[in-house]
């Protein structure tokens, strides 16, 4: 009998909490659980935990807290960041010494460039999973001081390994850096946990109790930051009900930096549109809220480098809805023609797209249906897992075979 593969997950990045609702967060926790779905034993190194794992295939999760002690935010915090990834990475080994996996699946992550020389010095397989650069990320966003360090960091971490990523851009950018091979695997959904025959009542509940009743509903979940471009969405349906003869419902689920500005410009539509904007909701909630929108948006603003999968587009598509999104060539290759696309940046063209889906619900009907039938197919959390492990391909030796007394 050949015995379960092992797996050892690295997620060295304490802004990436086990537990939490970030999209990281459920990205870790859904394709861990998955790949124990699939027969795998899988322990999760991680620098910080906040909850337990939801998703199903937790039980075969196995969980280590990492304690690689605090790290400040902000440019300050990066002595005390490197110096946790240090100790990340020693404490790791010793749990290897002691557990040795059959592939050791690494997070890339900011000024963690160690992994290398871990699993080469034990002579571990190891693959890399890229979902940013997070180098240039970090600047970009947040700010960084210890750019050479971070970008050493990097490079450490990638050259020579073979890597995953979540897009065709990042592929190239880590074979750039040193990868002798990179595959795309995008990001997936749980898409039985997310059939929209499942959340019909829910979401019809929720249009009642947001006062959407009636109404077509345009909507975003996500984080509220300025990249997303929620404001952009909110120029787009300002005026729809004036075309249209009746008023949209938007409906807004998350929170984030831009929440005060987006409660202000919602209140401009009033009388034209009807807007909701619920703040954050509880993890369990979102299907719900999903069920409740008619339409989708991922308005991304306009970029020379769209590196992203993004979550929100694989889970509506699980969730039956039609997605309207802004044409980056990895939307584009998730949605698969199962959506509707319009130039970044562009409010005007996506305010067409939508006053065309308000008034054909047989085309919402089609686009929604083609795109949970193209989420099954392609980007359930288990494809995702079996592409993984299949990329690993660590040759599993057999268990021993029962001796006889």
């Amino acid at each position: 009998m050949t015995a379960a593969p092992r797996v050892a997950y690295l997620l060295p990045d304490p802004g990436i909490p086990v537990g939490g609702t970030k999209g990281a967060s459920v990205h870790v926790e859904s394709l861990c659980c998955a790949m124990a779905r699939r027969g795998a034993r899988v322990s999760l190194y991680a620098a910080k935990v906040v909850g337990p794992l939801r998703a199903a295939g937790a039980a075969g999760v196995r969980v280590v807290p990492v304690d690689a002690g605090a790290v400040a935010s902000g440019t300050a915090g990066e002595p005390s960041r490197i110096a946790a990834s240090h100790r990340f990475f020693d404490a790791v080994g010793r749990h290897l010494d002691a557990d040795p996996p059959h592939w050791v699946h690494e997070r890339l992550t900011l000024f963690a460039g160690q992994g290398t020389e871990l699993c080469s010095s034990r002579g571990l397989a190891r693959v890399v999973e890229v979902d940013a650069p997070v180098a240039a990320e970090r600047a970009r966003h947040f700010g960084l001081e210890r750019t050479a360090e971070a970008e050493l960091a990097e490079h450490r971490a990638l050259d020579g390994a073979r890597v995953l990523a979540v897009s065709e851009p990042l592929a190239r950018w880590a074979v750039a850096r040193g990868a002798v091979e990179a595959v795309v695997v995008p990001n997936g959904a749980e898409t039985a946990a997310l059939d929209p025959s499942r959340w019909a009542p829910r979401g019809h509940q929720l249009r009642a109790e947001t006062g959407l009743e009636g109404r077509v509903v345009v909507g975003f979940a996500g984080s509220l930051k300025p990249w997303h471009g929620v404001e952009l969405l909110v120029d787009a349906v300002a005026g729809t009900g004036r075309v249209l003869g009746r008023r949209l419902g938007l409906l807004v689920v998350g929170d984030g930096p831009l929440r005060s500005r987006l409660e202000w410009a919602t209140r401009r539509l009033a009388g034209d549109v009807d807007a909701v904007l619920t703040g954050a909701v509880p993890f369990a909630e979102m299907p719900g809220y999903l069920a409740a929108m008619d339409v989708c948006a991922a308005p991304y603003l306009p970029s020379e480098d769209f590196y992203f999968s993004p979550l929100k587009v694989a889970e509506a598509m699980a969730a039956g809805r039609v997605v309207v999104a802004s044409d980056f060539a990895p939307v584009r290759q998730l949605l698969a023609g199962t959506g509707e696309l319009f130039p970044p940046g562009d409010a005007g063209a996506l305010r067409d797209l939508l006053v065309g889906l308000a008034t054909s619900p047989a085309r919402r009907a089609e686009l929604g249906s083609r795109a949970r039938r193209s989420a099954v197919e392609r980007l359930d959390w288990e494809a995702v897992a079996r592409r993984t492990m299949a990329f690993a391909a660590v040759p599993v030796r057999p268990e021993p075979a029962p001796t006889c007394s």
